[in-house]
């Protein structure tokens, strides 16, 4: 399925049998992490169920001691509101941050 093309403007992707969330994650050009947490999936999908693929460029952050939500939006750009969807509002030193590369 082609994820980035203009019929499928807000990355839906109905996941069907024989999918594997890392392809289909590839193919949309995002880290799984951010399917994971913006699908807030707490298990593979299942046959059938609608995913919600963000679109853009993201990469990938270790937090470090006396990172906050706030300063690391700050330092990448990032809305607030955003980083919460995708990182929570309290973050840790060693957690994974999902940070959206702006363009």
């Amino acid at each position: 399925m082609d994820l980035q093309n203009e019929k499928n403007p807000f990355g839906l992707c109905r996941f069907c049998r024989g999918d594997d969330l890392s392809a289909l994650c590839r193919e949309a050009g995002i880290p799984e992490l951010a399917a994971v947490r913006l699908n807030r999936l707490v298990r593979p999908p299942e046959e059938g169920e609608l995913l919600l693929f963000p679109t853009g460029r993201f990469a990938v952050r270790s937090a470090e001691a006396g990172d906050t939500a706030a300063s690391v939006c700050a330092a990448c750009g990032m809305d607030g509101a955003e980083f919460a969807l995708f990182n929570g509002t309290e973050i840790f030193p060693g957690q994974e941050l999902l940070i959206r590369i702006k363009e």
